[in-house]
């Protein structure tokens, strides 16, 4: 799960000189704190007494892009996770600096917008964010409603998917160490407390999103964030390669490899505690979510929720989520003699237990998937809706559609009792993504290596 933001600034770089705005606006009027301005980045750093708190014990802060529109869209970024001194401080050059946290040292002010490169990244985060409609001209990248609505981004910082609650100290190699703050439930609660408080309640229609381990924060703070803001019409859900697995803290590892993460982070994040999110969870969703198993979580939202459109995103080939799960936890793919061959058998073992998932949603009228095989190993197949909806095609099986086509089954305010979310799955094993040359080639002009 590493940081998108990365790779955007690549992106942007290439498309700034480019770079065509177009300041339309939805007509709806609005009715939050008149302070806030219209479309630009808002800043609002969080008091200490929230108990919000980037990793490092800096404050926490968010972003408000304010659109005439009643309607909202909560946006969680990615950006790696942490369980140890090296993966929360950043200071190794070993595979954790590869998947470990984003953002060790907390969020500067103006993170969207303090420099010109800042400000684009945040426009082509993705098009589900992006207020510029020059990808629809350039490649025919679609439109699609959030563009428009006001937008609440929760930067992240707290290294735990937000779903932590513990503070853990953290010895170094060389006797250094670190205090670290897992305080990912408390950030977006208040966030949500903060966003009611000044007026953003109740809007009409929302979508919670996020990418990779804002795709989890997503999934696992729904509830949370759904309840606080209260939306009148319709809500929808994202998880955008926030890919949690069907399995029980006490699996059998040869058939779920994926229980090895899931009790080291459920102990050093305070999963189990008495204010941790499983038992938070738990009270909110009741006996459907199961606190032994977090894979639950899709039948226990779709019970709670049952007219809301919830939808899961992921490509097969995810090289990201995959290492994030077996390279350092899982003891054949630890011995390995190189990253390569490491990567090709992770891959294996995540394709092992994504169908997992796939039947535990086809269960579900409201809650669908959209799961395209790769795109040319842009941003190494990690995040379907991250810069461009480009290379998420699935034609097949009576399906002609890309992820964009997902995203507005979700947003269509339709009752899935009456018309079931989509479901879809790409059976071909191929690519067809047009700009794999141009990343490539950004990508070596900088040096980057994603994993």
């Amino acid at each position: 799960m590493l940081s998108i933001r990365l790779i955007l600034r690549l992106c942007v770089a290439f498309l700034l000189s480019l770079t065509v705005f177009n300041a339309h606006a939805a007509t709806a009027p609005a009715t939050p704190d008149p302070s806030i301005p219209y479309y630009s980045w808002y800043e609002v750093t969080l008091p200490e007494d929230t108990g919000a708190s980037c990793g490092n014990g800096t404050p926490m802060r968010f972003y408000i892009n304010r659109a005439q529109s009643d309607n909202m869209l909560i946006g969680f970024e990615g950006g790696g996770a942490c369980w140890d001194y090296g993966s929360c401080s950043g200071d190794t050059t070993g595979i954790e600096s590869k998947i470990g946290a984003s953002n060790p040292n907390g969020i500067p002010h103006n993170y969207m917008n303090g420099t010109t490169v800042e400000s684009l990244t945040s426009t082509f985060e993705s098009p589900i964010m992006t207020r510029i409609n020059f990808l629809t001209w350039l490649v025919g990248e679609p439109q699609v409603e959030t563009q428009n609505w006001t937008q609440v981004f929760l930067p992240y910082c707290s290294g735990d998917i937000s779903t932590g609650n513990a503070i853990q100290n953290y010895n170094g190699p060389n006797g250094n160490w670190r205090l670290q703050h897992f305080a990912g439930v408390k950030n977006t609660q208040a966030v949500m407390q903060w966003l009611a408080s000044h007026g953003f309640a109740k809007p009409q229609r929302l979508l919670v999103w996020g990418l990779s381990a804002g795709g989890y924060g997503a999934l696992t703070n729904y509830a949370p964030v759904r309840d606080t803001l209260q939306p009148q019409a319709s809500s929808s859900l994202l998880d955008d390669a926030g890919t949690v697995f069907v399995t029980p803290f006490n699996a059998d590892p040869s058939t779920h490899p994926s229980v090895r993460i899931y009790n080291v982070i459920r102990q050093q994040w305070n999963w189990a505690g008495g204010a941790g999110f499983l038992k938070t969870l738990r009270g909110m969703l009741g006996k459907a979510f199961d606190t032994n198993n977090v894979g639950s979580i899709y039948q226990a939202l779709s019970e709670k929720y049952p007219h809301d459109r919830l939808g899961y995103a992921s490509f097969q080939q995810d090289k990201v989520i995959s290492a994030f799960h077996y390279f350092l936890f899982d003891p054949t793919v630890a011995a390995l003699p190189d990253i390569a061959s490491k990567s090709a058998a992770s891959l294996a073992l995540f394709n092992e237990e994504l169908p997992g998932i796939k039947t535990e949603l086809n269960g579900l009228t409201n809650f669908g998937y959209y799961i395209p095989w790769a795109r040319g190993d842009f941003i190494d197949n990690h995040t379907v809706t991250a810069v461009t909806f480009s290379g998420t095609g699935i034609n097949e099986n009576g399906i002609d559609a890309h992820v964009g086509d997902f995203v507005n089954n979700l947003l269509n305010q339709k009752d899935p009792l009456d018309t079931p979310v989509m479901k879809a799955f790409r059976t071909d094993q191929s690519s067809d993504f047009a700009w794999t040359s141009v990343a490539g080639f950004l990508m070596s002009l900088f040096n980057v290596n994603l994993i």
